[in-house]
């Protein structure tokens, strides 16, 4: 039942990531199409700093109870799929780190 949970727990950190990207490409090409200089000829609500923000915390949030769950010592986990669990985990966590997103200002 636990090696399921993990498992369903990466493949949510591998979706977050992909939305975590998906945002941030939004953002680069909204920057990429502002006309320097000239204010937009209309505003429009874009809620997509927030969604940032609130995908870079789930995943955080996840991937240290994650943690948490392969690290406890009393876990039913065998020791092969806990290694396989850590190492996924890892990666899909230095896949954000690489992001930079650790660095952005979060300040409205």
């Amino acid at each position: 039942m636990e090696s399921v949970d993990l498992q369903a727990g990466l493949r949510s950190l591998s979706e977050s990531l992909g939305r975590i990207k998906d945002l941030l490409a939004w953002g680069q090409l909204k920057q990429s199409e502002a006309w320097p200089g000239q204010p937009p000829s209309f505003q429009i609500h874009d809620p997509t700093e927030t969604d940032l923000r609130n995908e870079y915390s789930f995943f955080l949030s996840t991937s240290m109870q994650m943690h948490a769950i392969v690290n406890e010592c009393h876990a039913s986990i065998p020791a092969p799929a806990r290694e396989v669990v850590r190492r996924t985990l890892v990666k899909l966590q230095q896949q954000v780190y690489q992001l930079n997103l650790h660095q952005r200002d979060w300040r409205c």
